[in-house]
């Protein structure tokens, strides 16, 4: 019996070692197979070499957003830029509660011209809100839309009329509706594509 126990023991010590040298060996084919296989960016199909001085960088959507010229979106207050109220969390002084404001308010008084923020197409005017909420709707490119709240709208103003980037679509008008605490003001809204987003994207005029 005690002969045996030193030949076991040597042939588990060569299974083993047996063993390691196969898990060695797989791993070194595998790594030379993968690093084989491996190509300079430069000199894969239809990737251009990083160091050829283009300038190739990835898209970051801001090429969508208006930069100057005709596309660049204007106030919607004729002679008053002043913002009393951003897109933020804020206490509602009407409804006595915190919430986030969804909009852009700019101070005013009752009279004040608004006109179009761009061009576009008008699809809503209310001019008979029951909580004197009376707005007017602009339809602009790229899925764009803007309200205009708090506001009397231009004699004659119709759904589907075409208005142009700075044309008078109206007049703020006097202080009611839910946001009547803060007195005469214009609510601006903005959404793309039926999401609201901030004004401040387009309009660019809060400190940053």
């Amino acid at each position: 019996m005690d002969g045996k126990k030193p030949k076991k023991k040597v042939l588990l010590y060569y299974l083993i070692l047996a063993a390691c040298l196969l898990v060695i060996a797989a791993v070194t084919v595998t790594v030379v197979l993968t690093v084989g296989r491996k190509q300079p960016v430069a000199d894969k199909p239809g990737i251009e070499n990083p160091d050829d001085g283009s300038d190739n960088k990835p898209d970051d959507g801001s090429d969508d957003k208006p930069t100057g010229g005709d596309d660049k979106y204007l106030l919607p207050i004729e002679n008053n830029a002043s913002v009393s109220c951003g897109y933020e969390f804020v206490f509602d002084k009407t409804l006595d509660r915190y919430a986030v404001h969804q909009a852009m308010d700019f101070e005013g008084k009752a009279g004040d011209k608004v006109v179009a923020v761009q061009d576009g197409t008008v699809t809503k005017v209310v001019t008979d809100h029951i909580l004197k909420e009376n707005y007017v709707t602009i339809q602009h490119k790229d899925g764009v839309t803007s309200t205009y709240k708090y506001i009397v709208a231009k004699e004659g103003l119709k759904e589907g009329a075409t208005v142009k980037r700075g044309e008078v679509i109206g007049e703020i008008a006097a202080a009611g509706g839910m946001e009547m605490n803060q007195g005469e003001h214009l609510h601006f809204e903005m959404s793309v594509n039926g999401k609201t987003v901030d004004p401040d994207i387009y309009l660019e005029i809060t400190e940053k």
